[in-house]
């Protein structure tokens, strides 16, 4: 298979993966609007809360006007936590949130550039692996979601582990 095709087929299977679990996905922020901590939050808590997971795998992606890319994927016990983090983080814009805000921001603004959504699955939510046959686990399906995303986009995500496969 070439290089193209594979990562076609990556894209194919990460998308299939993220169309399977749209249900559980919210709106970060609207292209021209700033992102409003206090409504993301409480879409955030609601949707974790319905979920009521151990441990859930996140994406972020943005809606350019072609496409949806992954922009970070990430895993976590407590969906409200870490976006707390990220979302002040973001605001403050220093260490690698500086990148962060360059990606979504428009410059010199506190609008986001693009679309930005937010899928949150809890491990019991999975409804199969990214990759056929392996496990459901959060730990393998974040390490599958950035790998496939990671070879099948052309736009790097933001994470920092799982760049070099």
């Amino acid at each position: 298979m070439t290089r193209e095709g594979d990562a076609l087929r990556k894209r194919a299977l990460f998308e299939a993966w993220m169309a399977e679990h749209q249900p559980f996905s919210v709106p970060l922020a609207e292209k021209g609007e700033p992102i409003h901590r206090r409504s993301v939050m409480a879409r955030l808590t609601s949707l974790a809360g319905r979920q009521k997971a151990a441990e859930y795998v996140y994406v972020l992606s943005e809606r350019r006007p072609d496409e949806v890319t992954p922009a970070y994927i990430g895993k976590t016990r407590s969906p409200a936590a870490r976006w707390n983090q990220h979302l002040t983080a973001l605001a403050q814009g220093e260490a690698h949130y500086a990148r962060w805000r360059q990606r979504f921001l428009r410059e010199g603004h506190e609008t986001v550039r693009f679309d930005l959504d937010l899928l949150v699955v809890g491990e019991p939510h999975i409804a199969f692996p990214p990759l056929p046959g392996f496990p459901t686990t959060i730990g393998a399906v974040e390490y599958q979601l950035v790998g496939l995303a990671a070879d099948a986009y052309p736009l790097r995500l933001l994470n920092h582990e799982g760049q070099a496969r």
